[in-house]
């Protein structure tokens, strides 16, 4: 049987940026960097974006939680 172990989690706010010639929306990435695995809340990470939401220059489209585990055997 496997085991998986977090290893990272981290926070991506993909903000609009425009389009392209063709219509296609263009999404800019930026990250809340990596965070406490034992401190990590959902409805906190969400807090911090949309506080930070007013302070940026583009409009939030997405917001997306990134888990890196480790796989091993028990």
């Amino acid at each position: 049987m496997a085991v998986s172990t977090l290893k990272k989690i981290s926070v991506n706010v993909k903000l609009n940026n425009g389009t392209d010639s063709e219509g296609n929306v263009r999404l800019v990435s930026v990250t809340l960097g990596n965070l406490s695995e034992e401190n990590y809340d959902n409805d906190k990470a969400l807090a911090v974006v949309t506080a930070l939401a007013p302070c940026l220059s583009k409009t939030v489209s997405s917001i997306e939680k990134v888990e890196v585990s480790t796989l091993s055997a028990a």
